[in-house]
């Protein structure tokens, strides 16, 4: 994938955003404690965070792409593909990138005079050329996403107030549509966007920054957010990970039915197959519960038959969600006591509209055989 590229001058009353690549020693003490917290940030596992095809291309800043990029672009003057890099191919890993709101121009470069970085020995530095107000960041496109499925983004960020430095806000987010900015100078978010908490606190030390967002596509695009007045801002040791939950929360209270299309259900003694369709590609997963067999005899005292009847029912069961996207689904619940009723539920989840939605089936029955 070859993003556009722009040559940016600058020019006077324009604020110059430095983001800097820290090259640190290592250290003697433990490199990735919070400062002042006792808190180890964790150690990264590899040049990549890998989750279920869609990966973060280098989570920890280590690799020297950005050496590659500083070389083009220094001292305030922009060459073509200012980009970072500009030379991802399509459908492969994609590196991290600059973004600065409204008219801020950013330079970059690394440093080594300071040991700044977590368990790795570089560190994003990010901070105004001359020490005033700045919203900036970098962002990578992730691809090879799963509609529907829902992920994580984490980043660890730190400020240094400096002499007088405030920091407003600290926090990452993720475009669930994939959206990137078409230039480096950025005017606001789409709502597609979705931001994780703000940490303003995380001042002097390595905090956790995460966000939660389901993909509405194949492509996802995470970006880390700082918005300060005066100091520094550092970023480091990223990870990504797949993190979908089951569909029904509460399977007692489920959805009006709408978009299931049940087809069969195969019974034998101790198994049920249930099968389906859907208009549109989605994820599938199936509710089930044992249901009382026979009846408590009325004549018996209410203080007896109702908690008779409690200890007949059956809390709800989820098969395994299937979290490849597809319009016909079969799911075999395995495991069941022979000649009993069951209560079912069927729901997928799905791309409709450019979002994601739940479609579920009504509550229906199946008896498997003696």
């Amino acid at each position: 994938m070859r993003f556009p590229s722009h040559r940016l001058h600058l020019t006077l009353g324009l604020v110059a955003v430095l983001i800097t690549l820290a090259v640190f020693a290592p250290l003697t003490q433990s490199p990735h404690a919070y400062a002042g917290q006792g808190v180890a940030l964790p150690n990264p596992a590899s040049d990549n965070a890998v989750t279920a095809g869609a990966s973060l291309h280098n989570p920890n800043f280590d690799n020297h792409i950005w050496y590659y990029f500083n070389e083009r672009y220094s001292y305030g003057s922009l060459t073509p593909y200012s980009y970072m890099p500009d030379d991802d191919a399509a459908g492969g890993p994609q590196d991290w990138r600059i973004w600065y709101l409204d008219g801020s121009i950013p330079i970059l470069t690394w440093a080594s005079q300071e040991q700044e970085a977590t368990s790795t020995d570089r560190a994003i530095k990010s901070r105004t050329y001359w020490g005033s107000d700045y919203r900036a960041g970098v962002y990578q496109v992730i691809q090879n996403t799963t509609p529907c499925l829902t992920y994580q983004f984490q980043m660890h960020g730190k400020f240094k107030p400096g002499d007088s430095g405030v920091l407003h806000t600290l926090k990452v987010g993720i475009d669930r549509d994939g959206y990137y900015p078409s230039d480096v100078a950025v005017h606001g978010f789409p709502s597609t966007t979705a931001w994780g908490a703000s940490h303003p606190e995380y001042s002097d030390y390595y905090g956790s920054l995460d966000v939660t967002a389901e993909a509405w596509g194949d492509t996802i695009t995470v970006f880390t957010y700082a918005d300060a007045d005066g100091g520094e801002v550092l970023w480091d040791t990223g990870d990504f990970q797949e993190v979908t939950t089951d569909l029904l929360s509460d399977p007692d209270n489920p959805p009006s039915p709408n978009g299931i299309n049940i087809t069969s259900v195969v019974t034998t003694n101790t198994t049920a197959q249930i099968n389906w369709w859907t208009t549109n590609s989605a994820l599938g997963q199936v509710y089930y519960r044992l249901l009382p067999s026979g009846g408590t005899p009325s004549t018996l005292p209410n203080k007896i038959y109702l908690p008779l009847i409690a200890r007949a029912g059956s809390s709800w069961q989820a098969t395994t969600l299937n979290k490849t996207p597809v319009t016909s689904h079969s799911v075999t619940i395995s495991g069941l006591e022979p000649g009993r009723a069951y209560e079912y539920i069927v729901a997928s989840r799905g791309l409709s509209g450019g979002q994601c939605e739940t479609w579920v089936s009504a509550k229906e029955e199946f008896t498997t055989a003696p």
